[in-house]
């Protein structure tokens, strides 16, 4: 009897052993399926990067930077509620992951759900280990000037740029802000600032304004159109 509950413990033991290697391998091979994908991401071809993060999440179910990944092609597709599913994935995952709750955010503004948007971001900013917290304070001062609350969208923008002071995204946010309040001088000195510190412009004011009467005349969204029309107003102030 004794000599049988060894056997069937040893059983379990090489069982186990035998299971714990074949997940590790999974996790070996998915991690550079993951791997590819970025590499695909950085040249562009984000088919094949999906490809590649489908077979890392078939192979490690709980990698979680893959399901944050697949939420950010979904968002480049326009898939947008595949985004926000694969992004609430990655979050269940982790849920103190603040890239994602950011990118989520993103997702609702783009959906124009700004009440979820402003949450997302909130959760995103309450992580102190959260590397990038003046990206979401620049996207919850955006949604904030969506809904129409101006000081807290200055704030908002203030606040990432404390962080992180040469953020040009943030006093474009700022300038058109000022703008929606009508404090146009301060309108102006933002949006200075902003040319000065992207570097697409380095200070070059007309190329600044070509671009964005270019992008007005690409843009479908009306908000986003309002935007730039308000930007080559504050340009003239």
């Amino acid at each position: 009897m004794k000599r049988l509950f060894y056997i069937i413990i040893l059983v379990i033991m090489v069982t186990s052993c035998a299971s714990t290697e074949v997940r590790e391998v999974a996790h070996k091979q998915a991690e550079a399926h993951y791997k590819m994908a970025m590499s695909h991401i950085q040249e562009g071809k984000l088919q094949d990067a999906f490809v590649q993060l489908q077979k890392a999440i078939r192979l490690n179910p709980g990698y979680k930077e893959a399901y944050y990944a697949l939420g950010l092609i979904y968002h480049q597709f326009e898939e947008y509620n595949k985004a926000e599913e694969a992004l609430k994935k990655a979050i269940s995952l982790d849920p103190n992951y603040s890239e994602a709750y950011n990118s989520l955010g993103v997702v609702y503004t783009f959906l124009k759900r700004y009440r979820d948007a402003e949450e997302a971001f909130r959760k995103a900013l309450q992580n102190p280990l959260y590397r990038s917290p003046h990206k979401a304070f620049t996207n919850l001062g955006r949604v904030y000037y969506r809904m129409g609350r101006y000081r807290e969208a200055e704030r908002a923008y203030k606040s990432a740029l404390k962080r992180v002071p040469d953020f040009f995204v943030a006093y474009y946010g700022l300038a058109l802000t000022y703008n929606a309040m009508e404090r146009y001088g301060d309108a102006s000195e933002a949006i200075t600032e902003a040319i000065k510190l992207d570097p697409a412009f380095r200070g070059d004011f007309e190329k600044a304004q070509d671009y964005f009467t270019r992008m007005k005349l690409k843009t479908i969204d009306p908000d986003t159109v309002r935007d730039y029309d308000d930007l080559l107003e504050i340009l003239h102030y």
